[in-house]
């Protein structure tokens, strides 16, 4: 008995965080939590292949700086908080979204979209407009 709940725990488990990995909301917001803090590997796991070039850039742009310019970029792109607009509803393997992050030492929040697509099941990020 106690072997049959257990067994059911981790099937309840395992079903939350697939269906987790499928809202394509979440990965949007995962993508940009990892982008604004500057963990660019991070960023390639909810990343469509054709944005790896633009995160390799990034990342090396990142790393040719002195360490204090390194640490003032990176303080003014910190996001405080990033909202992605739920889509009104997803017909395809594909999804834009809206989203807001707010910048700690920036007076204005920044607004924009990215694009999602379905690869093998899986929601990647494959456009930031």
């Amino acid at each position: 008995m106690k072997k049959t709940g257990f067994f059911a725990l981790c099937i309840l488990i395992m079903a939350a965080s697939c269906s987790r990995q499928q809202n394509p909301t979440g990965i949007a917001r995962d993508f940009l939590q990892a982008f604004f803090s500057s963990d660019y590997q991070q960023a390639r796991e909810y990343a469509a292949p054709e944005l790896f070039e633009i995160l390799d850039q990034t990342q090396a742009i990142l790393d040719s700086l002195e360490e204090v310019e390194y640490e003032e970029v990176k303080s003014y792109l910190s996001a405080i908080n990033i909202t992605v607009e739920d889509p009104e509803e997803v017909t395809k393997d594909t999804v834009r979204l809206r989203y807001r992050v707010e910048f700690s030492r920036l007076p204005e929040p920044g607004e924009s979209t990215l694009s999602l697509r379905k690869i093998k099941g899986t929601w990647k990020v494959y456009a930031l407009d």
